[in-house]
């Protein structure tokens, strides 16, 4: 939903994300998932390409298989590497909807062979964890918790075995901040998630030197990859335009109460001005992506 000029806002206090936590070889995944997918017992041949199979979710470089492994978490249905798909070896999980956690038992087949398992939110790397892995070991349940993303990309090394696959969606009021390469100030934050018919609150943190700050809105979204602007970098999207609203700490922003505004996305970045020896300089500072919801 395109954000229109009238919402064109201001915002939040020091920042404060999202417990973000990385599930790496675990021995359970998500206790109370909104969803669980064990991929049944042999509701396909072996070897049957999968990718649009599920409702919501689409699958790249994966095939069914209902074949005896060494159990592990495994058993039934899984999923493993279709290998007419060629390379790059990534398996590719993309979400129709935000989701909020995720949890997945991994086998790499073989012996050795790393492990890199990406969270992806509109095209962005929001968490990441490379892990030296193999099929034997109990404790193979991975995936993130309280991280906003609309995809997982697993790169695996030859082949692999994937399933109870468990995740939660966004369905209410979120935030996630993003901050490309970690260079920018991480300052900009939020109190509150935005909720339909209230006040959203947040906040850029100033300096002492700070005598102007800024947020910008981006119809477009965040932007793949960033680019350097003012020694940091622009992590939104211009191709729509920028909008801009202009303060100093606190912004805040009336969200509509009309159900239609349930799922909408907002992206922001912010920009201090500050004056450094005499001379005006500008800041980029992180963004963040928020969901309207209840």
């Amino acid at each position: 939903m395109r954000l229109p000029a009238a919402l064109l806002l201001a915002l939040v206090a020091p920042l404060a994300p999202a417990s973000a936590q990385a599930l790496i070889a675990e021995f359970s995944g998500l206790s109370s998932a909104g969803r669980l997918l064990d991929f049944g017992n042999g509701d396909f041949a072996n070897g049957t390409p999968f990718t649009t199979q599920v409702a919501g979710l689409t699958f790249s470089h994966a095939a069914y298989f209902t074949t005896p492994v060494p159990n592990n978490n495994v058993a039934g249905g899984y999923l493993g590497n279709d290998a007419t798909s060629g390379p790059p070896n990534t398996l590719r999980i993309q979400f129709a909807q935000m989701i909020s956690d995720i949890s997945f038992v991994y086998h790499q087949i073989g012996t050795g062979a790393p492990t890199t398992i990406r969270a992806k939110l509109q095209g962005n790397t929001v968490g990441s964890f490379t892990i030296l892995w193999n099929e034997t070991s109990p404790n193979n349940f991975f995936g993130f918790a309280e991280e906003g993303m609309d995809e997982v990309q697993i790169d695996f090394v030859g082949d692999f075995r994937l399933d109870s696959l468990a995740f939660n969606a966004v369905s209410g009021a979120a935030w996630h901040p993003y901050n490309g390469s970690n260079i920018n100030p991480a300052g900009f934050g939020t109190l509150a998630a935005p909720t339909l018919g209230g006040v959203w609150q947040g906040n850029v943190w100033n300096t002492p030197d700070t005598v102007l700050t800024a947020v910008f809105f981006a119809p477009a979204g965040l932007l793949t990859p960033p680019v350097p602007l003012f020694g940091g970098e622009l992590l939104l999207d211009p191709s729509q335009g920028l909008f801009a609203m202009t303060g100093t700490t606190s912004y805040s922003l009336a969200i509509p109460s009309a159900p239609s505004w349930i799922g909408t996305t907002l992206a922001l970045q912010a920009l201090r001005l500050d004056l450094i020896g005499g001379s005006p300089t500008f800041v980029p500072m992180n963004a963040m992506t928020l969901w309207i919801g209840l």
